[in-house]
């Protein structure tokens, strides 16, 4: 890339996370705005020693969680639509799917410039549509139709939304790099058969970097031994 490229690279990245700090402040002080106003309109006494005791469980969970699928979150979808995911929710079952068809509708790599871009354009599609969806399931058609939401035989559906989703994304990804997946779906599985679906289920974010770990490791293994190139992807496009 040229010195030219390589500045404007670096000035929309600068742009990206000043916007995002901002963007996410203001966010966050709406949200906190919500219980705040009703707070004071009902005088409801706070208290900061029991609000800190409530808040020390969740914080222990939670916390570790963002920071961990914020980093791996990152490398995969940019900064932009981390920031976007973060503010909007629900990353893991809509807008992580959501910029990995994007960009493979698009043709372009995670990590790239191009592929952050679109990742960008595809998380915000995707909140649009959620808010959408949600106002109208709300307002007009949400009672028509939540009974048969409710259905039973519809539960095991509901139940595998995301392993769906994820699946029929990564597989195009996977199939490029057999060699590299093999890895991370032998650890994946082990961890399964040890521990127990349910448990891994529960702490499948701290088990996340340990398995990109393994992963990064097992393809560095790879490439010493000759095993894979370093231009595997290029084989395959």
């Amino acid at each position: 890339m040229s010195n030219e490229g390589n500045r404007r690279s670096l000035a929309f990245d600068n742009a990206i996370n000043s916007l995002g700090r901002v963007t996410s402040v203001i966010s966050l002080a709406l949200m906190l705005a919500v219980p705040a106003i009703i707070t004071m309109a009902h005088d409801i006494p706070i208290k900061i020693l029991e609000i800190l005791g409530a808040a020390a469980g969740l914080i222990a969970v939670f916390a570790p969680v963002a920071i961990i699928e914020n980093i791996s979150y990152y490398p995969i979808i940019g900064a932009g639509a981390v920031y976007l995911s973060c503010i909007t929710g629900n990353i893991m079952n809509m807008k992580l799917p959501s910029a990995l068809s994007g960009m493979k509708i698009a043709g372009v790599e995670p990590g790239s410039e191009k592929g952050d871009i679109i990742s960008i354009l595809s998380v915000a599609i995707s909140s649009f549509t959620t808010v959408s969806i949600l106002a109208l399931s709300i307002f007009i058609i949400g009672k028509f139709i939540t009974p048969y939401l409710e259905n039973p035989a519809l539960k095991p559906a509901f139940a595998n939304i995301m392993p769906s989703l994820l699946g029929a994304l990564m597989t195009p990804f996977v199939k490029k790099n057999v060699k590299i997946a093999v890895a991370p779906f032998i650890t994946a599985a082990v961890l399964c058969f040890i521990l127990g679906g349910e448990v891994v289920q529960r702490i499948q974010s701290f088990l996340l970097p340990v398995v990109m770990g393994l992963s990064v490791l097992a393809a560095y293994w790879m490439y010493k031994k000759n095993m894979i190139g370093a231009n595997e992807n290029e084989k395959h496009r």
